[in-house]
């Protein structure tokens, strides 16, 4: 029996590497924001439409690469919840905003992310954090 510690054989994949470190982020997000009773994708188009008010179901869908068929079930939680309205912005679309009851929680939710994201950056230097996010980045969108 060999008493040295086994090899992993995917350590030295980069898609194995960037699925542990989003796994670890997601999962520290969770309990973040496990109390205040949303997921990471509704809190996604939270503060998507905090940021973008009156932004479209569709548009929300092509920011954050969800399918459109995923989107009307998420929005229309969201809606039900009273944490999003719809409002007419011209004779057939619709936007959507955020109620009073979504505003509240769009602090708490952003205050999550901001602590998650800081224990992980607390790992790096500044220009290992800029450099990180233009790799990351890259790698997704396919351009610098």
């Amino acid at each position: 029996m060999n008493a040295s510690a086994p090899t992993h054989p995917l350590e030295g994949y980069l898609g194995y590497q960037l699925r542990r470190a989003t796994a670890a982020m997601q999962a520290d997000l969770n309990n973040r924001i496990a109390a205040l009773n949303v997921t990471i994708v509704e809190m996604s188009t939270l503060l998507v439409i905090a940021q973008n008010p009156l932004i479209t179901q569709s548009e929300i869908g092509r920011m954050l690469a969800i399918k459109s068929a995923n989107m009307a079930p998420l929005t229309g939680g969201l809606v039900n919840r009273g944490l999003i309205e719809r409002a007419p912005i011209d004779g057939r679309s619709q936007g959507l905003r955020l109620s009073s009851q979504g505003e509240a929680l769009i602090e708490k939710l952003n205050q999550a992310v901001h602590e998650n994201e800081e224990l992980i950056m607390a790992r790096m230097t500044e220009s290992e954090r800029v450099a990180a996010r233009k790799l990351l980045r890259s790698i997704w969108t396919g351009r610098d």
